[in-house]
């Protein structure tokens, strides 16, 4: 059964990955619409592709490059880890069920995203026509997003104390000998 914040992380996660393919990725879909393609990195740079370009060679390692989409996914899985550790304290509920089910939406959003470009990057190489051109494998990018997120929420419930623990623990620092155990 799922937690009751499974739907709020549901909604924010399909929500924040519509707006990152909305514009990181499908503006790749018109590289040859014959209008220039100006995409902003996630450090605030700034790619501009001119008209009349190829989808190949470092247009396309661009598309694929570990520093273009990797980041915005990172960051995601970052805030929306740090956001479901502080909803489960806020509200009592125990981040050892809630953040595997963060997990399984964060892996679920990467192979979307990652599904998506190999679409695109399979339209644009097939000038129109895909199927003429095998679909790029995405196995590569997904598991190496997929041990990040894991290695994320593996510390995250390793170091997770609710709230109480947390000023239980806070008692003891100010007043040991309030829990200290008598001898029988």
């Amino acid at each position: 059964m799922a937690t009751p914040l499974y739907p709020t992380f549901e909604k924010r996660i399909a929500d924040a990955v519509d707006r990152l393919l909305r514009k990181q990725v499908d503006p790749w879909a018109f590289f040859n619409a014959g209008v220039p393609i100006q995409l902003t990195t996630f450090d605030g740079g700034s790619i501009r592709f001119p008209t009349g370009l190829e989808f190949s060679g470092s247009c396309r390692d661009h598309f694929w490059s570990r520093r273009y989409i990797d980041p915005f996914l990172e960051d995601l899985v970052v805030q929306e880890i740090a956001a479901a550790v502080v909803r489960a304290r806020d509200r009592g509920v125990d981040a050892k069920q809630l953040l595997p089910e963060v997990e399984g939406l964060l892996l679920s959003s990467c192979k979307k995203v990652f599904n998506r470009m190999a679409e695109i990057d399979q339209g644009l190489r097939g000038k129109g026509f895909p199927e003429r051109v095998q679909r790029r494998s995405i196995e590569d990018k997904y598991n190496r997003m997929k041990e990040f997120i894991e290695t994320r929420i593996r510390a995250e419930i390793e170091m997770w104390r609710p709230a109480s623990s947390n000023a239980e623990s806070a008692t003891k620092k100010e007043n040991p000998s309030v829990f200290k155990l008598e001898p029988r």
